[in-house]
């Protein structure tokens, strides 16, 4: 059944991911399937491995995922794989679009119940992300550079916030007052 398992992963990344196949997702989880990311927790099942991808997608149109090694062990299959193409052209988790190519690489281990994936975990290189998009300073900045960029980097995020449209306007709604109420201008 391994060979099944490790077939049913590689359209995860080939055709959910890559292709952007988003109802494969439905064909290859189970409806309760539980997500462990090091992000917002994404929902469970297709919904969230739909989630993962569209958002992925939205933020890095170009995307293309790569496995390096794939293996089973039981229940479980486990893939190291990295990014062959990535750039940041799109709102990615709230980030405006940086134009930068970035590279990442990951480990990740899928639990499968009957054919199906019921559980996986994601480990990847966020900081290195972040740093290829410009948002965390290289590691070797130090002193007056380090500052420089930081600096930059609250302006470069402003501008790019302002020129795509995703700063926060205050509401102009009334809160309610102290019985609940809204006043009918704010309704």
């Amino acid at each position: 059944m391994s060979t099944e398992n490790i077939a049913v992963v590689r359209r995860v990344y080939d055709e959910v991911i890559n292709q952007g196949k988003l109802d494969v997702a439905d064909e290859v989880t189970t409806p309760t399937a539980e997500i462990h990311v090091p992000f917002d927790h994404p929902g469970s099942g297709a919904g969230g491995l739909k989630k993962i991808a569209s958002s992925l997608r939205e933020g890095f149109p170009d995307i293309a995922i790569e496995v390096e090694d794939i293996f089973d062990a039981g229940d479980k299959v486990v893939a190291r794989w990295h990014t062959v193409r990535q750039t940041h052209n799109g709102v990615y988790r709230g980030l405006p679009p940086t134009g930068k190519k970035v590279e990442v690489s990951a480990i990740q281990i899928f639990r499968f119940e009957n054919g199906r994936i019921a559980e996986f975990w994601l480990e990847m290189d966020q900081l290195g992300a972040i740093r290829q998009m410009g948002v965390v300073a290289p590691e070797h900045l130090r002193g007056p550079r380090l500052g420089l960029f930081v600096l930059g980097s609250v302006f470069r995020m402003a501008f790019l916030e302002a020129k795509y449209g995703l700063t926060s306007k205050r509401s102009r709604k009334r809160r309610p007052d102290e019985g609940g109420h809204v006043p009918e201008a704010a309704a």
